[in-house]
């Protein structure tokens, strides 16, 4: 009778809203992981994504097995959060004491509140949340580093970055790189490579 041998999983989830590119950055995730030889599942979960809606992206990973794409309640290790909110709204389902939690700070106003329906959180109250909600969190200027490096698009690289830095994945810097410029149209990879390296460089330093 074959034995089944109880690998280590890694739970990640990559969470914004609708534009933010939070998809590419887990299929981006996915690439490296392959590369790396591991066994990868994703599960992508869409709100009203084409009006700004929440987007998450559930990335798992071990050795020799087949895992099911979305992340158990409660057991998620990793959360890159292109938005704060969205942080709290998936750590409430997801997080735990152990979780870390990479977050750009910037906020972007859900549809709800842009109608008036209900307001933003206050800052104080809502990073309060997702800090009860995590072992740790890194709060990253993920969106000012994309202006800074002339792209706004490549909010995704610098949060990609971030967690390559984070130390909470033995994934190699690398690996990153390559799958970077393997999937990069030309006229972006500067500028992607860039934001990769700031986010790397926050995270890191």
């Amino acid at each position: 009778m074959s034995t089944v041998v109880n690998t280590p999983v890694t739970n990640l989830i990559i969470t914004g809203v609708g534009g933010q590119g939070n998809v590419l950055a887990a299929r981006l995730l996915a690439g490296v992981l392959l590369k790396e030889g591991y066994e990868v599942a994703v599960g992508d979960v869409f709100g009203l994504a084409q009006r700004g809606g929440s987007v998450a992206s559930h990335v798992r990973w071990t050795k020799g097995r087949d895992l099911p794409p979305l992340v158990p309640g409660q057991s998620l290790q990793i959360l890159v959060a292109f938005e704060p909110l969205e942080a709290l709204r998936l750590l409430t389902a997801y997080g735990n004491a152990e979780t870390l939690a990479i977050v750009n700070n910037a906020t972007v106003m859900p549809i709800g509140v842009q109608a008036g329906r209900f307001s933003y959180p206050e800052p104080d109250l809502l990073w309060q949340g997702i800090r009860e909600l995590t072992g740790k969190t890194m709060i990253v200027p993920g969106t000012e580093m994309a202006r800074e490096v002339g792209e706004i698009q490549a909010l995704n690289m610098v949060m990609l970055g971030a967690l390559a830095g984070s130390g909470y994945t033995e994934l190699r810097k690398e690996t990153f790189c390559s799958v970077i410029e393997s999937e990069t149209p030309a006229k972006h990879l500067e500028k992607n490579l860039l934001a990769f390296e700031r986010g790397f460089q926050q995270a890191s330093g």
